[in-house]
């Protein structure tokens, strides 16, 4: 999912969301992308548990995918049960996991649930399934994998994550993104639609994204441009974000801080000896150990007098890695 700058925003073989209220278009995110995969030439995996064959394949087509572009290049399923409970069908399921994907999108965790008979707010079950299905794909078939889910209602407490079990975020590989409606989205319109990473477990798109966000910790990755001025098509862009992160937005030079005296300390340091060798205000520190915790850099454990250890898990740099940013 490159964007206009050459910047990519999925890692391949790994499980990302696109986590939006109804109509943020957060389907249609993932449909441009499967349609510009199988344009390239690449084969793709399309699990439906929202929509139908007939709309989805009518959304490529708008998109520009011809219908041999579909054909030769698309893998689309809507299943009507769990796999793994029948034999025939956990057949057909160990031979889709024998296939090579450029990416697999899974539309509709909630409706996914019900066919697979998970409880959204029970954590194991959702865990399970997250082990079960789409980290199954993503390591079997090589797949960037994108799961399609809705947020809460009520914009209070939403924060990054989508409806249901914090299990969710747990599962996610790469990266979750949010998606937020800047203009609106219609037939003859040119609408806009952002694109905000609130977990970057590689950590490879939070320092190219804008300014973070301190309400809900995201950062604007991508500005996504969905103009359906044309009858029977639609053109969809993907932008860089307007701002660059800098000292006030993402505190990516604070966490590099960080990581590197937690890489340095003999014993795993309590935030007091952070706070004591690192300079900058004590807010955005811990705000930036909480980024840390959250994309997998450090994890947090209880200690001796109510003291808190910070142990590295890996090292965090400001500057990303350009081979490791998936294709």
């Amino acid at each position: 999912m490159a964007r206009t700058d050459g910047r990519c925003l999925l890692y391949a073989g790994m499980v990302h969301a696109f986590n939006g209220e109804s109509e943020s278009c957060k389907s249609m995110t993932a449909q441009a992308e499967t349609a510009r995969q199988i344009m390239a030439g690449n084969r793709c995996l399309y699990i439906d548990f929202e929509s139908d064959a007939a709309s989805v394949i009518a959304r490529l087509l708008m998109l520009g995918a011809s219908p041999e572009d579909i054909k030769d290049n698309l893998d689309y399923i809507r299943p009507d049960v769990d796999p793994v409970s029948f034999a025939d069908e956990n057949s057909e399921w160990q031979q889709l996991l024998r296939n090579k994907y450029t990416l697999a999108v899974i539309d509709g965790v909630t409706e996914a649930f019900a066919v697979f008979g998970v409880k959204s707010i029970d954590n194991d079950e959702v865990t399970a399934w997250g082990r079960k299905v789409p980290r199954q794909i993503a390591a079997r078939t090589g797949a960037a994998v994108v799961v399609v889910d809705h947020v809460t209602k009520s914009a209070e407490g939403r924060g990054r994550f989508a409806i249901g079990a914090q299990a969710k975020m747990s599962y996610l590989t790469g990266a979750a993104y949010m998606i937020e409606i800047i203009s609106p989205v219609g037939v003859g319109m040119i609408g806009k639609v952002a694109l905000r990473v609130g977990k970057d477990r590689p950590g490879q798109v939070r320092p190219m994204s804008g300014e973070w966000r301190k309400s809900d910790r995201t950062q604007e990755a991508a500005i996504v441009t969905i103009d359906s001025t044309v009858s029977n098509r639609i053109l969809f862009t993907v932008d860089p974000p307007q701002r660059k992160a800098d000292s006030n937005g993402l505190p990516v030079e604070l966490m590099e801080a960080i990581s590197k005296c937690v890489e340095d300390a003999p014993t795993p340091p309590s935030f007091r000896k952070i706070n004591q060798l690192v300079s900058g205000k004590d807010e955005n520190k811990r705000a930036a150990i909480s980024l840390l915790e959250a994309d997998g850099y450090l994890s947090i454990i209880p200690g001796a007098r109510n003291a808190h250890e910070h142990h590295l898990i890996k090292p965090f740099r400001a500057k990303p890695s350009t081979e490791l940013i998936a294709a």
